[in-house]
């Protein structure tokens, strides 16, 4: 359509159409009910299992956004989840008024960005290796050994295994968004790779995977504080609500925290 030559007529017959349809358009918003409008506040978050993931059923669910409803429903606000891509997630928080984000790790270089809210939960981070495999009961020597650590390209994973000091020559990096680590170390291709503790839990389970063939080897000086943030355009009366609704779930018992023993719960 580049270069096409419209006659003047015919543009300003369209620009007046659409005008008046976009006039309609904001009467017919302005005619909704209160309800019916944008949401007050908009909470994002990532496609992430077991925190936060898109059921078969098109439903949002996961360990994480469990306990953000709990607490976005007893605010008593006008809100809704949504799904995107982390970068997406995290640029809206910190761009838009009144939107919130999860499951977010505070950390020094965000701690100015977000307001953190609620606590969700602390993670850690450990090397699995095949349970049956006893080269991993004593400190790892990795001057000395030869072990393949499989780690995901791109992913904090790989940044861990550096920081190990494994040899270059010994990190298997794979590029498989489906992070097919597990299944290399339970075939030998590789002897080690890093996972969270609770997303570990629930990859075994999706993979038909026996806990008990996989066991931690070492715990990492790594891990982070999980959280419910804002950027700093939230409305103070809406973080009042929120601070409101925590101390509320609180005081009845509802620590509104990551619960692992939900895993077994989750839809796939």
């Amino acid at each position: 359509m580049l270069g096409k030559t419209f006659r003047v007529p015919v543009l300003a017959r369209a620009g007046r159409r659409a005008f008046a349809l976009a006039c309609l358009c904001i009467g017919c918003l302005a005619a909704l009910p209160a309800h019916a409008q944008a949401p007050e506040v908009v909470v994002y978050t990532e496609n992430y299992p077991p925190y936060s993931f898109v059921t078969k059923e098109g439903q949002l669910d996961g360990l994480s956004t469990r306990v953000v409803r709990r607490l976005m429903d007893e605010t008593g606000l006008e809100y809704r989840i949504v799904p995107v891509p982390w970068t997406r997630a995290y640029r809206a928080a910190l761009e838009e008024d009144n939107a919130l984000i999860y499951t977010i790790t505070r950390s020094e270089g965000r701690e100015e960005l977000f307001q953190w809210l609620v606590h969700l939960d602390s993670i850690k981070f450990q090397l699995f290796a095949r349970q049956d495999d006893h080269r991993f009961d004593t400190e790892i020597n990795w001057d000395m050994a030869h072990y393949r650590v499989a780690c995901l390209v791109d992913d904090i994973s790989c940044l861990l295994v550096k920081g190990l000091n494994v040899p270059e020559k010994n990190i298997y990096r794979i590029a498989e968004v489906n992070r097919p680590d597990v299944m290399l170390v339970l075939a030998g291709r590789a002897d080690l790779y890093v996972a969270e503790e609770i997303h570990n839990r629930y990859r075994l389970r999706s993979l038909g995977v026996a806990p008990d063939r996989i066991k931690p080897v070492k715990t990492l000086d790594a891990g982070g504080e999980l959280y419910l943030a804002s950027g700093l355009g939230l409305r103070p009366i809406f973080r009042a609500a929120i601070m409101a609704a925590q101390d509320r779930l609180h005081e009845a018992g509802d620590p509104l925290t990551l619960d692992p023993n939900e895993l077994d719960n989750l839809p796939d």
